[in-house]
């Protein structure tokens, strides 16, 4: 099968023979990086836009339904998908600049978001290498510990006691799992 892309539909679609729920289809005619894609995501490159016929296909009995979804693709965001080719072709003339601007601004602060998680967590894995190739997990707290351990502001809640580098990032992880999950 390879590689592929995953795109979630905002309806979901029933199966003619096992009656199941259908609610989202595979592609490979993006990136094929196993991603999965909702409306309003950026899917390919600005430049881009397209509509892309694929088959409907049912996830519980592995049946092609016999009926076709098409993907509307307006400047490298998933606008929508849709039951026809006509309809995928209204649904990009539909949307107006500013929608797509501010769909642009959305994705925008999702960007920076994963950029600063990206680089805290670069940051933490660098911390636990020199917290314990440094052995100031066995130092005894002092002046100079106090100071040093400064550097480790952002982290060492999940440094101090942690035994091994495996502990402290089961801490890290821990603690971003809760915050998802709030």
């Amino acid at each position: 099968m390879g590689m592929f892309d995953t795109i979630y539909f905002e309806k979901k679609y029933s199966c003619p023979f096992c009656g199941s729920s259908i609610g989202s289809t595979q592609t490979k005619e993006f990136d094929r990086t196993l991603t999965n894609f909702h409306v309003k995501d950026c899917i390919s490159h600005a430049e881009e836009i397209r509509i892309v016929k694929e088959g409907l296909f049912c996830n519980k009995c592995s049946k092609f339904t016999g009926k076709n979804v098409y993907i509307a693709v307006l400047r490298g965001i998933l606008v929508g998908v849709a039951d026809t080719l006509q309809a995928a072709r209204r649904m990009l003339e539909d949307i107006n600049q500013e929608k797509l601007i501010l769909w642009y601004h959305d994705l925008f602060k999702i960007f920076r978001e994963q950029s600063r998680e990206k680089e805290n967590s670069i940051r933490f894995m660098r911390n636990v290498i020199n917290w314990f190739e440094k052995g100031r997990n066995k130092k005894k707290k002092d002046k100079k510990t106090g100071v040093d351990n400064f550097l480790f502001i952002f982290d060492k809640q999940y440094l101090n006691g942690a035994k091994d580098p495996l502990g402290a990032i089961k801490r890290y992880l821990a603690e971003k799992q809760e915050g998802e999950a709030e």
